[in-house]
């Protein structure tokens, strides 16, 4: 170790040289001696805590910024108390007075205030930054801009960002403290030496009479200088001083925060520790002082990487230093947070895949690229198929496994420089940067192949399929563009079977962006109010009276016109918005069949009749849904029948057996419950067996064939049959003439619905129905 290094000491007194003159000065002038000493050592003495304090807005500073960012990332802080310390510790510098305390730090203290202009211009300068600094961290809290035009420093902040504004006023902040502990802590050392070089002079005429009070002064002056040693070696801060020869100077706090003895940190050691990327930068700055800040890894003990950040300071030219020093501190634990931040901000938490943001921006980047080199890009959207039955069937967590085996499956199919991203639910998608059609054709195809392989999930054996939309990058397309095509061919091949892959062409767009208009138009139409409901009799065979309702929806658009169930309904269940179009149908027919019982219109064994979407059954909020809606129109339970298509009592495993719960609470409370469109799907008689049901709806397909088609004829006839033989009652909906009308009273039918009897009314039309009583009874007589 070279001896410059071993021997280097920062803090040797350097005034031994002079006490003899100090004891001679002090015999002739041992008066104004004592008044000197004791005027310089009154305003010393607080020097002390005023740069502690000083000193500690660095800390607050950082803390501000780490709080507001953890405040920001919603976690636990409280950015506005630090804020408050700081604001307060400002104010105590400048003007004197009480120190706030710090919790786990220091005490509350009282310190006077400074005179020195110097050091006042600083303190000012401070605590405007500590405005500004709070003020920018509001603005990140709120996320809004940092409005420059009210800030105090008139610092020019070249970074817009917020965030990074914030950390530039931290910086300035901390940089300014320093400055200013640094200011007082010369004005301080000038007092010292002023009383120095005056005990000189005076001590060499007072050393006969004043030598007891000479070397009180001595030790007062070791005291003092105890004091200011203690305050850098206890602080928390990492200095390092930096010669030709390497490493002169490691302070105790360097080598507890690494671990490491003063062996290893002197000379050319700590270079050695230095991370190798980051070597060349530390070099620079120790041999020539710049750049003023850095950020740089260094192996601990352990052989971790411990993150450090410097600020440079080149004290070459004074001599009593001559070396460059680094005043730093351990942001380890920052910098990781800031990683995880960032990866929670671009990557998905389930596949570790890159998220829509992440997968939009290399987009963007891509896109950016193939302007410029004219070569072609392709977009995957992928969507897996029947997904939604495997959380149902085996729960979340199963389809959590689901997920990340098939984003493994991805990373291994797709090219190293490809982009795969989970969109989100069961949403996939991929980039590919220099592909055409045909390669992207090829890797959809692979894809599917290895999708196709069997995947082991919550001890099941699965075989997930997709369906794959691929859109191909046409110059000046926009990334959006791009998406909504993939979006597209990626909905046409779930038209088309799934399992597939489809390329988006133009005729694509024009077909879906047909339903897209009309899915846009049909949410616009549920927000608004656009949709009515019209009522269809149901007409006892027996007695020709009004037992019944069926509530049906009408949609009349102000841009499409009257629009047909046939068209919008569909699509409403394929979109999930007939959940919403349901629950307003059950609240608009419960309030209107309340309304009519109100003026006693309607027979105690009245129903209403609502068609309930399978969709609605598989929320698990039926029942609850239904009871609210009751309970707000006050309308008894048994005036509400239900009709369930057929399709949703016949799913498999918990799908079925939370609909069996909801229709039998509902069924409990005296709601009755129809199966609807009953025949042509593909339940069982268990199945049958299984629901509660008052009545079974056949199918209009097979009561118009019933007059000419003998299997029509039968199938009905079993159907009525099967009804009555499970205790229920059987309807024939669509009677159209009166042919079937005596069809399906020969097979013993008890209820029937048609245009034969009447078509679907508004409320008033049917409250007039009603109130004629007779002309009801005649409606079998006569039909319309």
């Amino acid at each position: 170790m070279p001896r410059s290094a071993r021997d280097f000491n920062p803090f040797v007194n350097r005034g031994r040289r002079h006490v003899p003159l100090i004891f001679l000065t002090f015999v002739v002038f041992w008066v104004t001696s004592v008044a000197v000493s004791i005027n310089a050592t009154t305003r010393a003495r607080h020097h002390g805590a005023v740069i502690e304090v000083a000193s500690r807005q660095r800390t607050l500073a950082e803390r501000y910024v780490q709080q507001v960012l953890l405040v920001r990332a919603g976690r636990d802080a409280d950015p506005q108390t630090t804020a408050g310390l700081l604001r307060a510790s400002a104010d105590a510098l400048l003007k004197g007075g009480d120190v706030p305390a710090v919790e786990g730090d220091d005490d509350e203290r009282r310190i006077p205030g400074q005179d020195d202009p110097v050091v006042r211009a600083q303190l000012v300068q401070q605590r405007k930054l500590v405005h500004d600094l709070t003020l920018a961290g509001e603005a990140v809290l709120a996320g809004r801009p940092v409005d420059e035009r009210g800030l105090q420093a008139h610092e020019r902040l070249e970074v817009k960002d917020p965030v990074e504004q914030l950390r530039v006023l931290a910086a300035l902040t901390s940089n300014v403290s320093l400055n200013a502990a640094h200011a007082i802590g010369a004005s301080a050392d000038r007092r010292i030496s002023d009383l120095v070089r005056m005990e000189l002079l005076l001590g060499i005429g007072g050393l006969l009479t004043t030598l007891g009070l000479a070397f009180a002064i001595m030790a007062a002056t070791r005291r003092q200088t105890a004091h200011f040693r203690s305050l850098v070696t206890a602080s928390t801060d990492l200095v390092l001083v930096f010669g030709p020869e390497g490493c002169r100077y490691a302070s105790r706090s360097v080598a507890h925060a690494l671990g490491r003895t003063d062996t290893e940190l002197l000379g050319d050691g700590f270079e050695r520790l230095v991370h190798a990327d980051d070597r060349a930068l530390v070099a620079e700055a120790r041999l020539h002082g710049r750049p003023p800040g850095l950020l740089f890894r260094v192996a601990d003990q352990s052989g971790s990487w411990r993150h450090l950040e410097a600020h440079v300071t080149d004290l070459r030219a004074d001599r009593h230093v001559a070396s460059v020093v680094f005043n730093g501190r351990d942001v380890t634990e920052r910098v990781q947070l800031e990683e995880e931040l960032t990866l929670q901000a671009f990557h998905d938490g389930l596949t570790q895949l890159p998220n829509r943001a992440l997968f939009r921006d290399r987009l963007d980047q891509a896109l950016a690229r193939s302007e410029r080199t004219g070569e072609s890009l392709a977009v995957l959207l992928l969507d897996l198929d029947g997904f939604k039955q495997v959380n149902d069937s085996l729960g979340h967590d199963a389809g959590d496994q689901l997920l990340v085996s098939v984003a493994e499956r991805l990373r291994a199919v797709v090219r190293p420089s490809d982009t795969v991203a989970r969109l989100g639910g069961d949403e996939f998608a991929v980039l590919l940067e220099g592909a055409s059609e045909q390669t992207a054709v090829g890797l959809s195809e692979r894809l599917l192949e290895r999708l196709e392989e069997t995947a082991t999930v919550g001890g099941h054996n699965l075989i997930v399929a997709a369906s794959i939309g691929i859109a191909i990058h046409e110059t000046g397309a926009l990334p959006e563009h791009l998406l909504r095509d993939a979006d597209v061919a990626m909905y046409a091949a779930k038209e088309a079977g799934r399992g597939r892959y489809q390329v988006f062409h133009a005729d694509m767009a024009r077909e879906f962006g047909e339903l897209l208009g009309l899915e846009h138009d049909l949410r616009l139409g549920l927000e608004r109010g656009e949709f009515t409901l019209h009522y269809q009799p149901e007409i006892a065979l027996e007695s020709g009276v009004i037992v019944g309702v069926e509530a049906l929806v009408r949609w009349n658009s102000p841009t499409r016109g009257l629009t047909q169930p046939l068209r919008f309904i569909p699509l409403a269940e394929q979109s999930g918005l007939i959940v919403r179009l349901g629950e307003y149908v059950l609240r608009e027919a419960c309030a209107q069949t309340a309304a009519w019982r109100a003026s006693g219109l309607l027979p105690e064994q009245f129903v209403t009749w609502v068609n309930v979407s399978g969709k609605q059954v598989a929320t698990g909020r039926l029942h609850t849904v239904v009871r609210e809606v009751l309970d707000g129109a006050g309308l008894p339970p048994q005036f509400l029948g239900l009709e369930v298509t057929e399709t949703a009592l016949i799913e498999e495993g918990a799908a079925r057996d939370r609909a069996r719960e909801q229709l039998e609470n509902l069924h409990s409370i005296g709601v009755r419950i129809a199966i609807d469109d009953f025949g042509t799907g593909f339940s069982s008689l268990g199945q049958l067996r299984d629901f509660p049901l008052d009545m079974i709806k056949v199918d209009r397909s097979f009561v118009q064939g019933v007059e000419h088609n003998p299997k029509d004829a039968a199938i009905t006839a079993n159907l009525v049959n099967l009804a009555h033989a499970l205790g229920v009652v059987a309807i024939a909906e669509g009677i159209e003439s009166g042919g079937q009308l005596e069809q399906v009273r020969a097979v013993g039918c008890d209820l029937a619905q048609g245009f034969l009897f009447a078509r679907p009314m508004t409320p008033d039309e049917l409250g007039v129905l009603l109130a004629e009583g007779d002309a009801a009874a005649a409606l079998a007589a006569e039909p319309a």
